[in-house]
């Protein structure tokens, strides 16, 4: 039986990255000031990394690794911005759209909510969506676990995406 393809789906995405010294700390295409960086093969931004596989997963692609190894040098130091406009560019070929986003940032340091603005203004135009559809969150983890301790950031992220069968 053929069916055809749904008019919207939702995707889920997690990602998380250890601090360490004389990086830089970069999330949501926005450069942080903070004693430490993530550690990663690209740039690290845990955001948008958790964002690409929300994205990918709406559109049944699997995962950020899978496009962008870590075992490929040409993605060594590469910034995530650039990975999300090259997601964004896969989903347009298949015929999707953002919906809306939402993103949460789980870290106990550095303090991020002063800078949420200007990364909703770098991700929405490659998402081709006004920034009153991206949503994007800060907490911390109450000193639980490895980011309670200071270790590191995780993110969460969910996309819907849908087919604008008009145009």
């Amino acid at each position: 039986m053929n069916q055809s393809p749904p008019p919207f789906a939702i995707g889920q995405g997690y990602d998380v990255h250890q601090f360490a010294p004389n990086r830089r700390l970069v999330l949501g295409g926005v450069e942080i000031p903070h004693d430490r960086g993530l550690i990663g093969h690209s740039d690290a931004d845990v955001l948008l990394h958790a964002l690409c596989d929300a994205l990918l997963g709406a559109a049944g692609l699997g995962d950020i690794g899978h496009f962008f190894p870590n075992t490929e040098k040409k993605w060594e130091g590469a910034d995530s911005m650039e990975l999300l406009r090259l997601v964004m560019e896969k989903l347009r070929e298949m015929g999707w759209k953002v919906g809306n986003v939402d993103c949460m940032l789980i870290a106990e340091e550095p303090k991020v909510a002063p800078h949420l603005p200007a990364m909703k203004e770098r991700i929405a135009p490659v998402l081709g969506c006004e920034v009153a559809r991206v949503g994007l969150k800060a907490t911390t983890n109450e000193k639980m676990g490895f980011v309670g301790r200071g270790e590191g950031i995780a993110a969460l992220a969910v996309a819907l995406i849908f087919r604008d069968h008009d145009s």
